[in-house]
């Protein structure tokens, strides 16, 4: 008996586990800014650093800071983190995860239609962008899309200040409305659209972006946004896989 037993644990341990397929994370712990496997795109060495705090989970988190006086990177005024290097598969899921800390002081520019992009899904191929963006508009969230060439918000959610706010998204990306995708705020899922264009017509899926993009203007001198807990997974993967820690 006691052999059948060990027998099955040695089978058991020998046994290979299928893991989710977590294609990148990025959580600040090891290495700073520059060693996350992302590109930076930022006019000023301070524009994008490790910190301490404030942090979503583990030790570190990224800050990012814009000034109006920044210089412009490839046309706009930002500090981003991006993925383009990754090649996106058309109609397949993926899972995007991201942590965000807008602090107390964070201001909205003046201008209503020049909003502050936050996180937001980039065409390969230079057709209309983003795909999908996550937004600030004075005291609130916007969720927007360019996927069918014009201009729709398909949702808005009230802006938290000083806490970690956590997003996940499931995204299947295609220029036929055979696409679709999940937003989870906070845990609860506040947009679930399907069999909708996802994408513009192209050989490869949007790629992902964070950080701050035009959220600066000469009412809004300078504004700072902290990041945690970046994840992407494959179509293998769930919630859970990509999902922050609370460690």
């Amino acid at each position: 008996m006691f052999r059948s037993v060990m027998l099955i644990v040695a089978l058991f341990l020998l046994t290979p586990i299928v893991r989710a397929q977590v294609l990148h994370t990025a959580d600040f712990e090891q290495g700073g800014v520059d060693e996350q496997g992302l590109k930076l795109q930022s006019a000023n060495d301070d524009a994008i650093t490790r910190v301490d705090h404030p942090v979503r989970a583990g030790k570190y988190a990224a800050k990012t800071l814009l000034r109006v006086d920044d210089p412009k990177v490839h046309k706009g005024q930002r500090a981003e983190f991006s993925d383009s290097r990754r090649a996106i598969k058309m109609n397949t899921d993926y899972w995007y995860a991201l942590s965000v800390f807008i602090p107390d002081d964070f201001r909205s520019r003046s201008d209503r239609h020049k909003n502050a992009v936050i996180f937001q899904w980039h065409t390969q191929q230079g057709g209309p962008s983003p795909m999908l963006a996550i937004r600030i508009r004075k005291d609130h969230w916007l969720i927007t899309t360019h996927a069918e060439g014009k201009w729709r918000v398909i949702t808005e959610l009230p802006l938290e200040k000083a806490r970690w706010t956590d997003w996940v998204i499931k995204a299947n990306w295609s220029p036929k409305p055979t696409g679709g995708w999940t937003i989870w705020h906070n845990g609860k899922v506040v947009v679930n659209e399907q069999n909708i264009i996802t994408d513009y017509p192209e050989a490869q899926g949007p790629y992902v972006k964070f950080g701050q993009y035009h959220s600066v203007d000469e009412h809004v001198p300078a504004n700072t946004v902290y990041f945690d807990e970046f994840r992407i997974a494959g179509p293998d993967s769930t919630y859970a896989d990509v999902a922050p820690r609370d460690d």
